[in-house]
């Protein structure tokens, strides 16, 4: 009698592992609690891994989708890369405001230049000695030369608020694709 009843606790204790082993597996549900970490199951045909949910900020292991995983994978990679795009565009605006700063006191100076200078040309005589005719070509060559100051000045700033216009705009659209990317996220992680 001991022998049929070792044999026949075995077959419990075996159907009985059977059946929580199934029961374990069907009890899976999706974004719903689980243990132990990195366990693997399938529902629904999808592969689910037990892991924190990246799309919310609870810190429960729950059953967590393959596509969610890569999602997470995909946002943290184009976080990094805005992070690092960032930081050289704002290294470039800063570079590009200082030369917007220089050139336009640049500019400033050589405009009051023209302008002391021009001034200062209308009193001289109209029938100028040998001597004031030689000073009056070299003022107005210096009125010239600050002349080309200027255009060079206001030529390199318009060029350089272009140039930081340009960095603004693909600054957003780096935050904007952001984003995009962690709707998708959410999307994929319900």
């Amino acid at each position: 009698m001991s022998k049929k009843f070792l044999a026949l606790s075995i077959s419990m204790l075996v159907l009985s592992g059977t059946f929580f082993g199934i029961s374990s597996a069907s009890a899976a549900t999706a974004y719903k609690t689980c243990s132990p970490a990195k366990a693997k199951t399938s529902i629904g045909g999808l592969s689910y891994t037990c892991s924190k949910n990246p799309a919310k900020a609870s810190k429960k292991l729950v059953w967590v989708s393959k596509p969610c995983i890569v999602a997470n994978k995909n946002y943290k990679s184009a976080k990094s890369m805005t992070k690092a795009n960032s930081a050289t565009t704002a290294a470039a605006l800063n570079a590009a405001t200082r030369s917007i700063t220089a050139n336009e006191r640049q500019l400033a100076m050589a405009q009051k230049n023209v302008d002391t200078w021009t001034k200062n040309m209308r009193s001289y005589p109209a029938n100028p000695t040998a001597a004031e005719a030689k000073q009056i070509a070299l003022v107005q060559e210096g009125i010239d030369r600050n002349k080309e100051r200027v255009l060079g000045a206001q030529a390199a700033i318009d060029s350089l608020q272009a140039q930081v216009d340009t960095a603004k705009a693909e600054e957003s659209k780096n935050a904007g694709g952001l984003a995009t990317i962690k709707t998708s996220l959410k999307k994929a992680c319900k």
